[in-house]
């Protein structure tokens, strides 16, 4: 009979303020473990975000770089020994800014005699038929433009490429789906343009190659353009610019001979920091380098 009421009274207080604190405490763990993930999300989103201090590390490259020959051959090409003058005029250029033939423009200079089979057939006009694969004309447009790019194949391409076959140069492509391939055929020669200028529209010079430390390979391209006012019989100015609009004059040089022009070409180092320059950046895919970028920096 050691039982007593006070004893068991003492007992049950205690099991109900055990009771209010357990939920006591599962609210301050919730409320811990909710300011913690608040806190941490909040300074993923408005916090001061470290950015990566470590200094992008670029290599200077030797002007006589095989890759770097290639590289500036891809982006200087033209039809017929004339460089088109798409990065030479447009301040910026990237992928989207090609238009169809253009693609196809820079894509054909890799193109081969031998990758032009015969098929054994004629056209109308009794001209030989021959084809290029589809394969083959994407893996140009890929070692030039990249893996991204995409082109059309509704078009006809007239192409001078440079080499013969049959004597001739000029080709017409169509795309035909039974043969799964562009079906060619060659109509005509044309001579490397051979130019007669006295002062030519505008200079350049590669003057830096780089290789960062993504793998990318940028070059620096110097360039003047130039303007020529014939003053009347043998006597010339020349106007250098900046840039390809004429906007942003240089210099003037006046009353000049065809023969001392010759004698005293343009110099870039005349200009010093004054002159343009074409940054053109090259990326890396596998293990082939492709036109990624160019930007004009008057």
């Amino acid at each position: 009979m050691d039982f007593k009421i006070g004893d068991s009274l003492e007992e049950n207080g205690s099991e109900k303020q055990n009771n209010r604190k357990i939920p006591l405490i599962i609210v301050i763990v919730l409320s811990i473990v909710i300011g913690l993930s608040v806190f941490f999300i909040s300074n993923l989103i408005f916090g001061d975000k470290k950015k990566d201090n470590t200094p992008s590390v670029s290599t200077n490259i030797d002007l006589e770089d095989e890759n770097v020959k290639i590289l500036y051959d891809y982006v200087t090409y033209g039809v017929r020994n004339k460089r088109y003058e798409k990065f030479i005029k447009e301040q910026s250029v990237k992928l989207e800014d090609f238009n169809n033939y253009e693609k196809f423009y820079y894509a054909l200079q890799f193109a081969q005699a031998e990758d032009f089979a015969s098929t054994g057939k004629v056209n109308e006009n009794n001209q030989k038929i021959y084809n290029i694969s589809t394969s083959k004309i994407r893996t140009y447009m890929q070692r030039f433009f990249g893996p991204e790019v995409t082109y059309s194949t509704n078009s006809k391409i007239t192409y001078p490429f440079s080499f013969r076959i049959n004597n001739l140069n000029v080709g017409t492509l169509t795309y035909a789906v039974e043969s799964e391939g562009f079906s060619t055929v060659f109509t005509s020669f044309e001579d490397n343009i051979v130019s007669n200028n006295i002062i030519e529209p505008f200079y350049t010079e590669l003057s830096k190659a780089t290789k960062k430390s993504d793998g990318s390979i940028e070059l620096i391209e110097k360039v003047l353009y130039t303007e020529l006012v014939n003053k009347g019989g043998n006597v010339y100015d020349v106007n250098i610019y900046k840039d390809y609009q004429h906007t942003m004059l240089l210099e003037t040089k006046t009353n000049l001979t065809e023969e001392q022009l010759k004698e005293n070409p343009i110099k870039f180092e005349d200009y010093g920091e004054k002159v343009t320059t074409i940054n053109y950046l090259f990326k890396l895919s596998s293990t082939n380098y492709y036109f990624y970028s160019s930007t004009i920096n008057n």
